[in-house]
């Protein structure tokens, strides 16, 4: 794949999906330092996907530890405006969101839980994906939740989506066969000092995973890949980070509930390339 130089192209499709932590306000630059030529598209930690869905890479890989988010994305491909349409019929009052909630999704056709995981994704607090022990989705219905997809942006998101491959699970999985050419963006969740109560799903990446993951840019790098990596600007990642080329940027956090407590906070990108904007 290539992608002009100069002054990125504009984004082939926003995103389908709100997801706490989203580098959506961060896109642009996201993409001047992603390379101008690669082979694969590689993303352990997909979530709304949002630089994927910009770049449309030919071929990719999409992994997560969220199996219904895959499989949510495996669905919109096959069937984007089946789906568009059944989000779409429910309406976004509080009775019908939490009714939409309380139904089992393994009880559901395919296109119906498609189109639940987007509706409650689109409808919910924020953007954030909860679950309790159980495994059932527990986050309240949201208030200011923005304009709903419409049916176009299901069919683009379905027409980048056409080489992709899912792969569900730890991150190391996805990143099990990178090879040469590839380019691997890499966003974790960030670490925080309250427990997460099951955000982004219980068991998924948390400090104790910093050293993995540094194990696995090493390995990308020696097999000739390109890495993109973003994280919370912490110690303990600089310390693992050190060896890359990396830059510091300063973000405004918007998960938290009231926008009083709204912090802008240091994240920081890291590259084993030289991050020159607009591919290096």
């Amino acid at each position: 794949m290539r992608i002009d130089s100069g002054i990125p192209c504009a984004p082939w499709a926003p995103p389908l999906l709100r997801w706490a932590g989203s580098k959506r306000k961060l896109l642009p630059l996201l993409m001047a330092y992603s390379p101008s030529e690669f082979k694969r598209y590689v993303e352990p930690f997909a979530g709304s996907a949002c630089l994927f869905f910009a770049l449309r890479p030919r071929q990719a890989i999409l992994g997560d530890i969220n199996a219904e988010l895959l499989e949510t994305y495996s669905t919109v491909r096959s069937h984007p405006r089946l789906v568009a349409r059944k989000a779409r019929s429910w309406n976004s009052s509080r009775t019908h969101y939490y009714a939409i909630r309380r139904r089992v999704p393994q009880e559901l056709q395919p296109v119906e839980r498609a189109a639940r995981f987007v509706y409650l994704n689109r409808r919910c607090f924020n953007g954030v994906y909860r679950t309790n022990r159980r495994g059932a989705f527990n986050v309240p219905r949201g208030v200011r939740t923005g304009r709903f997809p419409d049916e176009r942006t299901f069919y683009r998101c379905s027409v980048a989506l056409r080489g992709t491959e899912f792969r569900s699970g730890d991150f190391e999985n996805c990143l099990s066969d990178v090879r040469k050419g590839d380019f691997v963006y890499l966003d974790p969740p960030y670490s925080v000092t309250r427990p997460r109560f099951g955000e982004y799903g219980y068991g998924c990446f948390g400090d104790p995973d910093l050293e993995r993951l540094a194990a696995c840019l090493k390995r990308i790098d020696s097999v000739g890949a390109t890495f993109l990596v973003s994280y919370s600007d912490s110690g303990e990642f600089r310390d693992l980070i050190q060896e890359w080329n990396c830059i510091t940027l300063r973000v405004r956090r918007h998960v938290a509930g009231f926008a009083r407590h709204r912090a802008t906070v240091s994240e920081i990108l890291a590259s084993n390339k030289v991050l020159n904007k607009a591919g290096s």
